[in-house]
């Protein structure tokens, strides 16, 4: 079903709405929000697809906040900030999203809002910016968020880091063995032509499978080659990391790991949203759309089901499988 965005003005909450909505055409959406009473007052194509995709990637969320928090300190409105950091764009993604949140603050849309429809920045982010324009507090919500984003990008740096010297050594190692299957092997088995002894059998299965790899020598290159493409563009498109998490799901001592990374990630985002007036119901909403994982997702949808029966936090979030023993008692300590 196509999908639309729409701008309209809700009189039951005298507020101007811009949402992502589905129907079979334009006609039908209009007709539909016509008898709900709501006056539509734009209504296009979502068009964005993976071009808006592409750019969310090429932005750099952290070096704009601090672009953004700069100039404000000095003075600056956040039009007139904005203003200037589209100014010195120079194409690009960060042109594109700096048109786009210009455009949508002269409609007369929050910042929060212009963010949410530039689909380029984090919610964490634009949960901050919600948070901070009740209290008028924008600068510190972005100097939240980078000490959030520094932690995180700590973290990231300290797995890549261990991650390299164990894939250095499987790639030399399976390109020692490729070697050797195709050049090596092929001419040190011309020594067993002649030879009359027996031959283990290992060592009949490694020949043969050898000299078959270089007698279909364009193939084996060819399929190699293939198989560097596929998983490039498996990369690109996120399976192999959606494979990665699952094969460290299915390991205990490392799933052990990756549940505390969550975790952290998890309090992390709800501590940045407590200090910018959120609920504890509002940012575990906000907390659900993080692409946390399927188990913690479903983890915050149970805990705020308990709160809502009147479960105290801590208990609420052990019966979620959100906490282990110390960050358990130390929301019994919080309550």
């Amino acid at each position: 079903m196509p999908a639309f965005n729409i701008r309209y003005f809700d009189p039951a909450r005298a507020l101007v709405v811009e949402e992502l909505a589905h129907a079979d055409s334009e006609l039908a959406l209009r007709a539909q929000w016509a008898d709900t009473g709501r006056v539509v007052l734009s209504l296009h194509s979502d068009s964005r697809g993976s071009t808006s995709k592409k750019s969310s990637r090429a932005f750099d969320v952290a070096w704009w906040c601090r672009e953004l928090g700069t100039l404000l300190k000095a003075g600056m409105t956040v039009v007139e900030a904005l203003e200037t950091l589209h100014a010195q764009s120079r194409g690009g993604a960060r042109e594109q999203v700096h048109a786009r949140l210009l455009r949508s603050l002269r409609e007369g849309q929050s910042l929060s809002s212009a963010m949410h429809s530039a689909d380029a920045f984090p919610e964490v982010l634009v949960a901050s910016v919600t948070a901070s324009e009740r209290t008028s507090t924008l600068t510190s919500a972005l100097e939240d968020f980078l000490r959030y984003d520094e932690m995180l990008q700590r973290l990231r740096r300290q797995v890549v880091s261990a991650a390299i010297y164990p894939a250095v050594v499987v790639s030399l190692g399976a390109l020692i063995s490729i070697f050797l299957l195709l050049y090596v092997i092929p001419r040190f088995s011309r020594m067993y032509v002649d030879f009359h002894g027996a031959v283990s059998l290992p060592t009949q299965v490694l020949m043969g499978v050898s000299r078959a790899l270089h007698d279909r020598l364009p193939m084996v290159v060819a399929g190699l080659v293939a198989v560097a493409l596929v998983g490039v563009w498996a990369w690109r498109q996120g399976y192999v990391l959606a494979l990665a998490v699952r094969i460290v799901e299915q390991i205990p001592p490392l799933q052990r790991q990756w549940e505390h990374f969550r975790h952290a990630k998890l309090y992390q985002s709800l501590a940045l949203m407590f200090r910018g007036g959120y609920t504890l119901d509002e940012a575990l909403t906000v907390c659900q759309g993080l692409g946390l994982g399927t188990q913690t997702s479903e983890g915050i949808a149970r805990a705020r089901s308990e709160l809502a029966r009147g479960r105290a936090v801590a208990a609420a979030f052990e019966q979620a499988r959100l906490t282990d023993t110390v960050s358990e008692r130390l929301l019994a300590v919080g309550e």
